[in-house]
């Protein structure tokens, strides 16, 4: 059915992904997502789920935290990025 959705709309299913591993890595010095938990109280399981993109849901307090201690927009943290093709993987 979805295929078919695809196909009818033109649209493709989206994914959305979180820069966290990025965000941190541009730190000077790096974080460890020890150190990023440690700094905003959030837990290690919840950092270590956004880092890899593991994540199912979001809570807005995660997000307005993080947006918080890297000084940036929730657009700046999370994005919406195409799945590719089941024959392109």
């Amino acid at each position: 059915m979805l295929l078919y959705w695809v196909y009818m709309t033109g649209k493709r299913n989206r994914v959305m992904r979180c820069r966290l591993r990025i965000l941190m890595a541009e730190k000077d010095p790096p974080l460890t997502q020890k150190a990023l938990a440690s700094a905003t109280k959030l837990s290690t399981t919840t950092i270590n789920q956004l880092y890899g993109n593991k994540f199912k849901r979001l809570d807005a307090h995660t997000i307005e935290t993080l947006c918080n201690f890297f000084e940036i927009d929730v657009g700046d943290l999370l994005t919406m990025e195409e799945m590719p093709d089941e024959e392109d993987s």
